[in-house]
């Protein structure tokens, strides 16, 4: 596992990461590369970017806050592991790359955290947010700020400023120009409302608290919804709801709702380690990476699920940088149109999954 292991790390490293510190989403399987507008012609990339004329550069930055979050925290537990002082130096120039976005995203609103479209030059520019990149880069944010010194100031900052942005728009917003997304609709987001309304309240005083009471109804639905099976959602689900409580809330259905979604997230891997999403075909993907960095979380709320050793099983599965693909190329052809490039990209999160799971499962002496 160590050479996999150095190979994830020193492809983040050189080929991932941008100047400033954040991970760039969705590289050119073919070329390792940023794809560019050339390559891109053969896809419809319209629900995604509409009319923008750079959709390549779009694409570099698509998800790039939820990397450059799971990438931040990967190096926090590997400094926690090992005392390596480079982990520290990489997990903070890109913790100071998120805040950096957030400052840009300042010159719309505060609380205002943009898809860094084009980077953090030119991210003031972009339209376009998601519960996604905030959940993990509260995650990453919250998780360093006992280390971060005179930016815990920042962090405090910005997670109040979030919760005023949000609690403006009655946790509402718009998702890709189209769509009116809540916790009701879409209920990952729970990953991003729950936590935020209670570190908020943890710094600002009990008016953010009271806001829980919004998102009452959204966590009895996905309590109750076996359909919410999607690796990415279970991610920001678990780990988000695992913040709230570490933070001090106390709703027992939080740890309820844990073992549920790592149940049904359980339910699409098989004894190999290999991932499937779960649809009428189920497709191999390589995002069960991310389920198995909630492993030790989840052994917390539930031992008898022996997620731990699932994570291995998937770590062990997922050694190579071509396996690293949201769908495998095979399955391409069964994807519709405007989503095939998927499988023609190297997936980032599924690389910044499988290290967040690897030092996780170090710190808790579940690997040596």
């Amino acid at each position: 596992m160590k050479n996999t292991l150095d190979a994830f790390q020193g492809f983040i490293q050189g080929h991932m990461l941008d100047s400033d510190g954040l991970c760039r989403s969705f590289l050119c399987a073919r070329t390792l590369a940023p794809w560019t507008h050339d390559d891109l012609q053969v896809y419809d990339l319209t629900d995604f970017f509409q009319n923008a004329p750079d959709k390549g550069g779009c694409l570099s930055y698509e998800n790039s806050l939820m990397a450059t979050g799971e990438w931040t925290c990967s190096q926090l537990a590997r400094h926690a592991v090992t005392g390596d002082a480079e982990a520290m130096r990489v997990a903070r120039q890109s913790a100071r790359a998120i805040l950096a976005v957030a400052e840009e995203g300042r010159h719309y609103m505060p609380g205002y955290l943009p898809k860094p479209f084009g980077g953090v030059a030119h991210c003031r520019d972009s339209h376009e947010i998601s519960p996604d990149q905030y959940a993990r880069s509260l995650l990453a944010l919250q998780t360093w700020k006992p280390l971060a010194g005179s930016d815990a100031v920042a962090i405090d900052r910005l997670i109040v400023d979030a919760a005023d942005f949000f609690i403006a728009r009655k946790w509402r917003h718009a998702y890709r120009h189209r769509t009116i997304l809540t916790a009701e609709t879409h209920q990952h987001a729970l990953g991003l409302f729950v936590p935020l309304c209670v570190l908020a309240g943890n710094i600002a005083g009990p008016r953010y608290h009271a806001q829980l009471k919004t998102f009452d109804h959204a966590i009895d639905l996905a309590l109750d919804n076996d359909s919410l099976h999607n690796f990415n959602m279970l991610t920001l689900l678990i780990d988000g709801l695992h913040l709230a409580l570490t933070a001090g809330h106390d709703d027992p259905r939080l740890g309820e709702l844990i073992v549920r979604l790592w149940k049904r997230g359980a339910a699409c891997v098989d004894e190999t380690g290999r991932g499937f999403e779960h649809t009428d075909k189920p497709r191999v993907t390589s995002q069960a990476t991310r389920l198995a960095s909630l492993a030790t979380i989840v052994d917390r709320y539930d031992r008898a699920l022996e997620a731990p050793a699932m994570a291995i099983r998937i770590l062990r599965h997922y050694r190579g940088l071509d396996q690293m693909r949201h769908y495998q190329p095979e399955d391409v052809a069964t994807v519709r149109q405007h989503l095939q490039w998927l499988g023609h990209s190297i997936d980032d999160t599924s690389i910044t999954g499988w290290l967040l799971a690897y030092w996780r499962l170090r710190a808790a002496g579940e690997l040596i």
